[in-house]
């Protein structure tokens, strides 16, 4: 009887919830699928049986139903949503990510250029021996990133191009869609045994060694704090580790600020510099256009450029933009929260408290502002008035929640792909991949 009476209970309820997420919550006058408006469950169907088609189906939506369009009951966003909370994280460590910041450590970024160069000139100069610069990429960045937060590089780049904490980094993309929905399997894997959470995940072997990895540093500083005074520059840990007017983070909180910057420092620029290679050399008149101009702004190229000579060249700026456009770094519509003064959004007005999420797809693709969207194309960029084009270019999203590495992922750009296209002769052998064969 109580069994029946609590079933009862649990379906009226289930009941009830339908009908007011159909009939009476505030966004049951815009359209879209019925289901989407009943459950998450619907964006959890395309991210996780569809592996990631959501972006796809919003697209089909946003044809049938027009501009605006109800896609989850009221969806919920991932990481920092406290603004408090996130201006505080931005302000411990957006010093170390300033334009100056990063001018003053250039020299690391061009110290990990000079390892790929020299790696792909030694080892990779025929067809025989090729490389997909898809890895070599993402080793570097992954470098990169990891000497200039830690001063302590993963040196992906001299093990084959892969390491643990490279592969920890393409996991975690892979179960990106599963974190999501199920988030506390990352909370369980941050705190659960580690001979307990492998048997339950063997997949998670890498990121197990990469939150070790981490967790020793931290340890060994919690430990020997005078060892901050010996490393070759500062770090993030600098910032952490003694924040100004705040209360110091958690050493899990630490843990995931590491692993965070890591993942989003390496894969998003490894791929756009993929992605503009790949393009570059499969457009003779693109890859001409590059050489000569560096070849004329860097006529001695055993010499050092810097970030700031490299920006002011035109073909080369126009080329990285529109790699930007068509590299984009996080597919999935990211989130915003209405508030009491936000304006009209697409003629509507929405009420305070709905989660909109917008893709950079969509700007980024958008017919009337980049006609040809799907033509790669640098030339666009080159004309007198970009203002519009600038705009909708977001692939580091905009506003206070913008790319806290936009500095860095900018100098990387530059630097990477002035320093390829200007010492190395690269060959496109398969249509897939940027792949090199050939040095100059």
């Amino acid at each position: 009887m109580i069994l029946q009476l609590l079933t009862c209970i649990a379906v009226s309820c289930i009941v009830a919830k339908g009908i007011y997420r159909l009939y009476l919550h505030p966004l049951r006058k815009y359209p879209g699928p019925v289901f989407a408006a009943l459950s998450s469950w619907y964006e959890a169907y395309y991210n996780i049986i569809k592996k990631g088609g959501l972006v796809v189906e919003i697209e089909r939506l946003h044809r049938l139903y027009g501009p605006v369009i109800r896609i989850g009951p009221n969806t919920g966003s991932v990481g920092l949503c406290d603004r408090q909370e996130s201006r505080d994280r931005r302000a411990l460590l957006g010093p170390l990510f300033s334009r100056r910041a990063v001018t003053e450590l250039e020299y690391t970024i061009q110290e990990k250029i000079n390892v790929l160069i020299t790696l792909l000139k030694e080892h990779h100069s025929s067809p025989s021996t090729s490389v997909h610069m898809s890895a070599a990429y993402r080793s570097l960045t992954i470098d990169i990133i990891t000497s200039y937060c830690f001063a302590e590089s993963t040196n992906a780049l001299t093990s084959g191009f892969g390491n643990y904490e490279l592969e920890s980094v393409q996991e975690n993309l892979h179960r990106l869609w599963i974190q999501r929905h199920f988030p506390f399997i990352i909370s369980f894997a941050s705190i659960a045994p580690q001979r307990l959470l492998l048997w339950l995940f063997p997949d998670f072997n890498s990121f197990v060694e990469m939150t070790a990895q981490y967790e020793r540093q931290i340890d060994h500083l919690t430990n020997h704090p005078e060892d901050f005074s010996k490393v070759e520059h500062e770090t993030i840990y600098h910032h952490l580790f003694q924040p100004k007017g705040q209360e110091r983070p958690s050493k899990a909180a630490l843990i995931q600020e590491a692993i965070t910057l890591v993942g989003a420092g390496s894969d998003t620029v490894g791929n756009a510099c993929t992605v503009g290679t790949f393009y570059a050399l499969k457009n003779p008149s693109i890859h001409r256009k590059l050489v000569e101009e560096l070849c004329e702004a860097w006529p001695d190229r055993d010499r050092l450029i810097s970030f700031a000579q490299l920006e002011k060249l035109p073909y080369l700026t126009a080329f990285i933009k529109e790699t930007l456009r068509f590299s984009i770094g996080v597919i999935h519509p990211l989130p915003r929260v209405v508030g009491p003064t936000t304006p009209e959004i697409g003629g509507l007005k929405l009420p305070s408290g709905t989660v909109v999420e917008m893709s950079t797809l969509f700007l980024h693709m958008d017919p009337d502002v980049f006609p040809e969207p799907h033509v790669f194309n640098p030339d666009r960029w080159l004309t007198d008035n970009t203002d519009e084009m600038m705009q909708d270019l977001a692939p580091f999203s905009k506003g206070p929640r913008m790319c806290l590495g936009i500095n860095l992922a900018w100098s990387e750009l530059y630097l990477i792909l002035g320093n390829i296209f200007r010492k190395l002769n690269m060959t496109l052998l398969d249509d897939k991949d940027a792949t090199y064969c050939a040095q100059l």
